[in-house]
């Protein structure tokens, strides 16, 4: 071969790799977890919602809010306000390790915002800073912890109450790499090919093994959703159709997943029972179509909970409050009036 020929076959095998690597990005994109997520630390769960299509479908951010001191005052110093200008947001769950602790965040928001407003925003509410790979760490008391903030980049922060800098400083690692080199977290990437595709938002946890617990006047919603999915990993997810259709997939082994699935089969059995007892004399369609959809199927490695939410009811959980109109006070009763001599 010929130094011409050769030069000509390198060119040609740079050329063709490079077609691969652009193709393959393009093939693999849709099915790669977003960006917020894939920066995120190790956490015991991660949470994952894209606000756009939410706003369009609720129209949270047209609503009049009622706004704290402190919410007004990072308004109105930064300009940005979430409910308008978020677009997506990523939270890293970590579990307390003693009992009596607290549950702790790392979040990566995306969005659209005055950067430089909202670092001397920044920088006043901090009582210091630390810099790592050029990007500044803010400080910022909290109750009885330290919240470390960064800007990312023009469109992207990042924030983590865990009160210890190893997790903003992973996801600086993690930004700061070629774009797509990024993972996430080991659950993410065990468990985001179940999240089904079109999801505006989505859940994957470990839940803790349930315990024994009894049906009655105290029975809440954790313990019920102990009960439902502890011992294994779940996926939940929302999708929209015109409805919210909600999925929850519980990832359970042998005789777990048949047992779980028998007491969830039960639970609601019970439940439509009782329901069908305490049906209020005029339901509401919308909630009746809800409840109607719940549905229970056991796969070869998980549970699958599915329901769907009609947007009827979801507007209506979004509506504010409406007071009845004041009723205006009784006058008092008029005084007696003394008798007297008529006049002529």
């Amino acid at each position: 071969m010929t130094r011409a020929q050769r030069r000509t076959f390198t060119v040609t095998l740079i050329v063709l790799i490079l077609i691969g690597l652009v193709a393959a990005a393009v093939l693999l994109r849709p099915h790669a977890a977003p960006e917020p997520a894939r920066l995120l630390p190790e956490a015991d769960g991660i949470l994952y919602a894209n606000l756009k299509p939410l706003r369009a479908f609720v129209n949270f951010d047209q609503k009049q809010p009622s706004w704290t001191p402190e919410y007004r005052n990072f308004v109105q110093q930064t300009g940005i306000r979430p409910e308008r200008d978020l677009d997506q947001i990523a939270f890293a769950i970590h579990s307390p390790r003693e009992p009596g602790r607290e549950t702790r965040f790392s979040e990566v928001m995306v969005g659209r915002f005055d950067s430089l407003r909202l670092a001397d925003y920044l920088r006043g509410i901090a009582h210091g800073r630390e810099i790592y790979r050029n990007h500044e760490i803010f400080l910022i008391p909290y109750e009885d912890r330290t919240v470390r903030a960064t800007i990312l980049s023009l469109d992207m922060v990042a924030a983590s109450n865990t009160g210890d800098p190893a997790q903003i400083d992973h996801i600086i690692d993690q930004f700061s790499r070629v774009p797509f080199a990024a993972a996430g977290p080991e659950l993410l990437q065990k468990y985001y090919l179940h999240v089904p595709l079109g999801a505006i938002s989505w859940l994957i946890t470990s839940v803790e093994p349930p315990k024994n617990i009894a049906l009655g006047d105290n029975f809440g919603i954790l313990p019920l959703l102990q009960q439902v999915f502890g011992g294994g990993v779940v996926v939940a997810s929302v999708r929209y159709n015109g409805n919210l259709l909600l999925r929850a997939d519980s990832f359970l082994k042998g005789e777990a997943l048949k047992d779980r699935a028998e007491q969830l089969n039960n639970l609601l059995s019970f439940y439509r029972a009782s329901e069908q007892q305490t049906r209020p004399a005029n339901p509401d369609p919308a909630m009746d179509a809800a409840l109607n959809s719940l549905k229970l199927e056991q796969k070869s490695d998980r549970l699958e909970l599915t329901m769907s939410i009609p947007k009827e009811l979801i507007e209506n959980l979004f509506e504010p409050p409406t007071e009845p109109e004041p009723v205006p006070p009784n006058p008092p009763p008029a005084a007696p009036r003394k008798k007297g001599h008529k006049t002529r």
